[in-house]
């Protein structure tokens, strides 16, 4: 029939969407479709398709005849009553389209060669879109159908049922988040065991150091720290930040707590060497201490949280307050509570993975650490809080392996 002679009428499909793709396909391999129209000529369906043939110079086009009493019926069937590809059905079509499309284009390059001398580079990406507009999807979202189909043929067992998921509900982007969720529950898994293999005196080691000299080639997951807030200590916070650049791991954080009265202070020397990741308020109720210098009673301290410059943190998700269940300066004159410490290390750090404090003082963050399956690591300048950190911290290894 001769496209002028169609008569379009009122469509409720006002936007015809990519005609050029459509035009191009069309082009390729033919109108796969005809166009529908009842017996008068007025259009049921194929808007689409004739803006792309009309693009291509076509004056004439396929129809099918229908006698319908309402077009709109017809309208309405045409573009509800359809099955598109599950995800899984898209990944088997362009498994068998992939290499039929690099082989055209490889046979494009070869006739480019011979007619002008340069052999051009193989295009992937292109090939990749053109595979991606086959099956109906954009080439970043065929991306993700193929690393989770290509996980899951090759890893059955570790990744079963998230294909058959992906089948029924459609979603690729939540098939890709069980993919992220299952790597990441393997890893851990590894972490756990590689801890657990450990011999108790390999699960935790303290030294009498002094952080601006001392030396270890180890880096750490994660470094949990409370130094002294006074005044004539403040520069520590420097000497901190500086040797975090070489003790933390890419991906990992340095949690330090601080007072209040040089907040500002330590904010600066900090973050002109770290970056800076969040601050979490530390809680202790019922245990208010009086700064006479400032009149002020607080119960609460921040802890400044800062990674690697240039580094993106790659542990769990954690809440951003801790809460002390009770006073403990019965060990050290800074200490804090087993409890406050066993509550950060719980929501920040996975079991397994590693912690280093380089003011470790009596070894309550160690304690800390190994309760909740993790590796400690830690430093005092003062010996007799040192020794008694490895008394502590052997007690509770022995307990926990007893």
């Amino acid at each position: 029939m001769r496209i002028a002679d169609i008569r379009t009428g009122e469509r409720h499909r006002k936007d015809l969407g990519d005609i050029t793709s459509l035009a191009a396909s069309i082009a390729e391999i033919g109108l796969l479709h005809p166009i529908v129209v009842t017996p008068d000529g007025t259009l049921i369906a194929g808007a689409r398709r004739i803006a792309a043939c009309v693009s291509l110079g076509w004056t004439d086009i396929a129809v099918t005849v229908v006698d319908i009493p309402a077009i709109v019926r017809g309208e309405a069937a045409e573009n509800t009553e359809r099955l598109n590809l599950t995800p899984t059905e898209a990944w088997e079509l362009a498994q068998e389209l992939e290499p039929l499309l690099a082989a055209e284009a490889k046979e494009r390059m070869v006739q480019a060669h011979a007619s002008c001398g340069n052999l051009p580079q193989l295009d992937q990406g292109k090939t990749r879109d053109q595979v991606a507009e086959a099956i109906g999807m954009s080439g970043r979202t065929y991306e993700k159908l193929k690393m989770v189909m290509e996980a899951a043929v090759a890893e059955p067992e570790k990744y079963a049922g998230v294909a058959e998921h992906m089948a029924q509900t459609g979603s690729v982007d939540g098939a890709v988040k069980e993919k992220r969720k299952r790597d990441v529950d393997a890893e851990r898994a590894i972490l756990v065991e590689k801890a657990q293999a450990l011999r108790p005196s390999d699960r935790w080691h303290i030294d009498v150091a002094d952080i601006r000299t001392y030396a270890t080639e180890q880096r750490f997951d994660f470094i949990i720290t409370d130094p002294p807030y006074p005044r004539e200590y403040l520069d520590l916070y420097r000497v901190l930040a500086e040797r975090a650049l070489e003790w933390l791991k890419p991906g990992g954080l340095l949690l330090a707590m601080c007072g209040q009265s040089y907040f500002d202070q330590i904010m600066l020397v900090m973050g002109k060497r770290l970056e800076y990741y969040w601050m979490a308020s530390y809680q202790t109720p019922g245990q208010p201490t009086p700064l006479r210098q400032r009149q002020v009673n607080t119960s609460w301290k921040p802890i400044l949280i800062y990674g690697l410059p240039g580094e993106s943190y790659k542990g769990k998700i954690f809440g951003d307050v801790w809460v002390s269940g009770g006073n403990d300066k019965d060990h050290h004159k800074w200490g804090q509570s087993v409890s406050g410490m066993l509550s950060l290390v719980k929501q920040v750090c996975l079991p397994g993975q590693s912690v280093f404090d380089p003011f470790c003082g009596a070894g309550t963050t160690g304690i800390a650490a190994l309760m909740h399956g993790c590796t400690f690591w830690g430093i005092d300048i003062d010996e007799k809080s040192a020794d008694l950190a490895c008394g502590r911290l052997a007690e509770v290894n022995n307990d926990q392996t007893a």
